[in-house]
């Protein structure tokens, strides 16, 4: 009976990333607004007040709190940083994953804000702007490249492994990408995200 039991679970198992309940998790949300001229993205530009990439460009977002999903975040941290009411944003549907070394992982939606009057939260944001879709579609981003090296720290047990301290880990190259429009540069994590997106447009 019990290993029926674990032929079951086997069988019945909804598969998840490995490690996924150690990880940070976080929910953006991807705002489209609708124009004369056709959908437009919009864009947060974080407030120097803030710690982290002050000043950087982002989408809505934040992190997944205990007992929400990642969509129930993604619509919380919009309406909060947007100061906008959850009526306002027709979600289209969740979009790709993104999974970054360090243990963080980044959930996606897309969602039609509606009636929305330029308005957001200053503690955490110091502007928006937009930017028509079809300009984006059109874009190819630059690509730079950034070294990233395994450095186990000085407890790490060496003797249990073969070739010890002079094990090889493997190293790795980091793409950047880089979205330059008008004046603004969109990047890191944000561009990675934008071109995942862009993808499904195409």
């Amino acid at each position: 009976v019990f290993d029926r039991n674990i032929l079951e679970k086997i069988k019945t198992h909804d598969a998840t990333l490995v490690g996924i309940r150690h990880c940070r998790q976080f929910a953006v949300c991807i705002p489209l607004l609708e124009t004369d001229k056709g959908y437009e993205l919009l864009f947060e530009v974080r407030s120097a007040k803030i710690d982290r990439q002050p000043g950087d460009i982002c989408f809505p977002g934040g992190m997944v709190e205990r007992g929400e999903t990642p969509k129930e975040a993604a619509v919380r941290e919009t309406c909060e940083e947007l100061l906008v009411e959850e009526s306002c944003l027709e979600l289209l549907g969740k979009m790709d994953t993104l999974v970054e070394d360090g243990g963080m992982v980044l959930h996606t939606f897309a969602a039609v804000l509606k009636d929305y009057r330029g308005t957001y939260g200053e503690d955490e944001v110091e502007n928006v702007f937009t930017v028509p879709l079809c300009d984006l579609l059109e874009m190819e981003p630059e690509g730079y490249y950034v070294p990233r090296h395994t450095v186990p720290d000085e407890n790490f047990p060496f003797d249990r492994i073969r070739s010890g301290r002079a094990y090889p880990w493997r190293k790795k190259r980091e793409e950047m990408l880089f979205y330059l429009w008008q004046d603004k540069v969109i990047w890191g994590i944000t561009a990675k995200l934008l071109e995942a997106f862009l993808e499904v447009c195409r």
